[in-house]
């Protein structure tokens, strides 16, 4: 998959990618997985979808799947996507790539 990606390593602190959508659409749209080089194949991805400061969806993406996520995006002006991990009982440390891809917004 190729498209944006982030180093996700922690459960409580997301990464969040910001952007300004100028309340000039009605849907947002993107694919989000996990990179195949991400250092471990046993971690889920938690996705949260923020608008306006209400969420707007969330997903918890295992590895090897690609989710596609649509939310309505009338009225948004500043749009998140939180990424964070999955609490799982496994301890180890290892960290996932999330990827973006095929951003649509009209």
């Amino acid at each position: 998959m190729s498209g944006i990606a982030t180093t996700i390593s922690s459960y409580g602190n997301p990464e969040t990618l910001e952007l300004r959508l100028a309340n000039n659409f009605t849907t947002f749209s993107f694919n989000v997985g996990q990179a195949n080089d991400s250092k471990s194949s046993d971690k889920i991805l938690v996705v949260r979808v923020v608008g306006n400061g209400k969420q707007l969806d969330v997903r918890k993406v295992p590895f090897n799947t690609i989710q596609e996520i649509s939310v309505p995006a009338k009225g948004v002006n500043a749009l998140k996507i939180e990424f964070t991990l999955d609490e799982t009982p496994s301890s180890d440390s290892k960290s996932i790539l999330a990827v973006v891809s095929d951003v649509i917004v009209d």
